[in-house]
């Protein structure tokens, strides 16, 4: 089986990242109305099986995408707002949530969610302008520098 290349672990954590920043967000924007039907349906458990997996789902693809991202572009914003939007929605879960309660958490997680689907979007367009260097398109001068290490 083929390995999988830098470019191609960051472009999957990009998109992994960005699709659980949509679930994320969706899921906080839905959770307030969907969370009083389950007790009723004797599934209060699965909201915080549920955080624990989106907690892995989003670390895991800034620590795959944004950082090797950040090493080959340099592009320090990138970095600061998935870092930000990261540190954000983890003070959400483990710092808003207890102290100020779930919609609370809720309002700082959509916030995180949007940082973070920014820096991917972001992280991705390097690795576009990158790639199309590497494959000659001219138009692409004077963009982030890719640094192959």
């Amino acid at each position: 089986m083929k390995s999988l290349t830098k470019n191609a672990l960051i472009k999957y954590g990009d998109v992994a990242g960005m699709t659980a920043s949509i679930l994320c967000l969706i899921h906080c924007l839905a959770m307030p109305l969907v969370i009083l039907a389950f007790p009723m349906l004797g599934l209060a458990h699965v909201h915080d099986t549920f955080h624990d997996t989106l907690i892995a789902a989003i670390t895991l693809p800034v620590l795959l995408a944004l950082v090797p991202g950040y090493l080959k572009h340099r592009d320090k914003t990138t970095l600061l707002v998935g870092i930000g939007g990261l540190a954000l929605f983890l003070a959400a879960v483990f710092i808003v949530s207890p102290v100020l309660g779930e919609h609370a958490e809720a309002a700082v997680a959509v916030v995180s969610g949007f940082m973070l689907l920014y820096a991917h979007l972001r992280n991705r367009r390097h690795c576009k302008r990158c790639s199309a260097r590497e494959h000659g398109d001219a138009s692409q001068v004077g963009a982030a520098p890719c640094n192959q290490r």
